[in-house]
């Protein structure tokens, strides 16, 4: 009987010892079957193939990819196999064997002979391939876990293959998709129609009139309709992004494309969550000194304001630079405000940041080198009080009326209705004739002159001129109108008669009518305008008849 036990349990460890030798065995010929396979799938080994291509997301590892989902990742080589070959090897034997495997068939089970050990994955008495402890972290447990993790995701991949093949769930895939499909078209269509109908009202409010001098609303306004399209484009993509994350999902083989791109939108709203909750602290710092800044703002601008309006007399600031001043000094607290808050301000940390800040600072400096010489000029002339706004001027060979007076130029409408525009940096050059300024108290003088021979007594001409000056409706008596003889010539005397007008816009108008009444007192009382410029004295005076004074085309005027 000893004997016999002896030969039982002998015969069992032989049984064991056999079973677990046909295990190795099978390993041993899976690894060689997807090397036999490999070799010929590859008859150059210097040339990577396709599938070895599309592996290796580091070097020296390789994914086993079934039906588009990733079963394992190998990163031990066993023998003269790499892992790249192990994997093109394991999907050729399950891709094959697919149409036939059944999920009950599929295990995981643990073996080892001598040095080499690992899990076996099996689909019945068929091999698929086996996992390493070097594809894990190196211990048996780690080993076995993944298996079962291998073979829970082949028994997932069998379940959902057979559900792309029932037509019932393939046409609700189909109904679903083209469900979200409609929805995405009618929510980009809304989309589109707000951002008409927001892009329509900025077009209103930026269309109305700003105020004069320096002033950022149109930029503000530009930089809010690139903020609109900017956010009109991201939300038909981000539309785009979440109806194709959904149709993707409908459809067994490309539902891990869906799941990654849901994941990922979750992913990024926790990690912009997280960035929102951790820089709340900012945030109300960042508040806080908008909230002060605003208030400073407020006090200064209504002081200002309250000088325009004259309602302060201030010895610094008048009514015509408060508007001007108020402006600067605001844009001058909200720069140092910004300033102080930057470091503030979420990422203003990050490389990109600063990159981007020294970028826009950089095409600042570059592109604005005129504009500060305009500016700087446009104070020049506005603290030098040369010229105000309703002001009647003449720069250079432009004249008209003065309707802004910005930091970068100045606009006049000429009596032709013309509007010429001047750069603060001619004007600053230029010489001004500002017809205006002196005339609000007794009036702006005008200058007309005429030369008369010699033969004519100077008396007799200065009161031919007074006389049309006083004929003259827009002519201002007080101060009364007076003659200089400006030059002695050689043939002529030159006269100047100077008169003041009440408005020197009318002033073209004004000496138009004068001179129309100098010609007709001139010709009333027989004086000739003409200058002489002879050798012989003419036989006659030149000069009109009374009785001529209305020659065709001229009507006679009533009695």
């Amino acid at each position: 009987m000893p004997g016999g036990d002896g030969g039982i349990m002998k015969r069992l460890g032989c049984a064991t010892r056999r079973r677990f030798s046909a295990w190795l065995l099978a390993l041993l010929a899976a690894i060689a079957s997807a090397h036999a396979i490999a070799q010929e799938a590859t008859p150059e080994p210097a040339t990577a193939t396709p599938e070895e291509e599309k592996f290796a997301p580091a070097e020296g590892t390789a994914r086993i990819v079934i039906w588009n989902r990733t079963l394992i990742e190998l990163h031990a080589p066993f023998g003269h196999l790499t892992p790249a070959q192990r994997a093109v090897a394991a999907e050729q034997r399950i891709t094959a064997a697919l149409e036939t495997i059944r999920p009950d068939d599929l295990t995981s089970t643990w073996v080892q002979a001598g040095a080499d050990e690992g899990v076996l994955i099996r689909a019945g008495s068929l091999v698929l391939f086996g996992v390493l402890p070097g594809d894990v972290d190196g211990t048996r447990v780690a080993a076995e876990q993944a298996g079962a993790k291998v073979v829970a995701e082949l028994k997932s991949i069998l379940a959902e293959r057979a559900e792309s093949l029932r037509l019932p769930k393939l046409f609700e895939a189909i109904g679903v998709s083209m469900l979200a499909l409609l929805v995405f078209v009618a929510l980009v269509a809304a989309v589109v129609r707000v951002h008409r109908r927001v892009h329509r009202r900025l077009e209103e409010r930026s269309a109305r009139r700003h105020s004069q001098g320096l002033d950022l609303r149109p930029i503000a306004w530009g930089v809010l309709r690139v903020l609109v399209d900017l956010a009109r484009l991201a939300a038909v993509l981000a539309l785009a992004y979440l109806t194709l994350s959904l149709v993707l999902r409908q459809f067994p083989y490309t539902r891990p494309w869906g799941e990654t791109l849901g994941r990922y939108v979750l992913d990024a709203l926790s990690n912009l969550g997280t960035a929102f909750v951790d820089s709340l602290p900012s945030l109300a710092t960042l508040l806080l000194i908008w909230l002060i800044t605003r208030g400073i703002v407020r006090v200064i601008s209504a002081w200002f304001d309250a000088i325009e309006a004259g309602k302060i007399e201030s010895d610094w600031f008048d009514p015509q630079t408060a508007g001007a001043t108020r402006r600067l000094v605001v844009t001058g607290i909200w720069l140092f405000a910004l300033t102080i808050a930057y470091p503030y301000i979420p990422g203003s940390e990050t490389a990109a940041f600063k990159g981007v800040s020294v970028f826009v600072g950089l095409m600042l400096s570059l592109g604005s080198a005129g504009a500060l010489s305009q500016i700087v000029s446009g104070f020049v002339v506005l603290y030098s009080r040369a010229i105000r706004v309703g002001d009647f001027v003449r720069v250079d060979d432009k004249e008209g009326v003065v309707v802004d007076l910005g930091l970068l130029s100045l606009k006049l409408v000429t009596r032709l209705r013309e509007e010429v525009t001047i750069p603060n940096t001619v004007l600053a050059g230029a010489a001004v004739n500002n017809y205006t300024r002196r005339s609000r108290e007794n009036g702006l003088f005008v200058a007309t002159s005429v030369s008369i021979g010699y033969d004519t007594p100077w008396r007799q001409v200065h009161a031919l001129l007074e006389l049309a000056a006083s004929r003259t409706p827009d002519v201002l008596q007080t101060p009364k109108p007076y003659v200089l003889e400006t030059g002695l010539a050689d043939f002529y005397v030159v006269y100047q008669l100077n008169a003041a007008i009440a408005k020197p816009t009318d002033r073209p108008f004004v000496l138009s009518r004068l001179h129309a009444e100098i010609q007709d007192a001139f010709n009333e009382f027989g004086v000739q305008i003409m200058s002489p410029n002879f050798e012989a004295q003419p036989d006659a005076k030149v000069w009109v008849p009374r009785e001529q004074w209305s020659t065709a085309p001229a009507e006679k005027p009533a009695a």
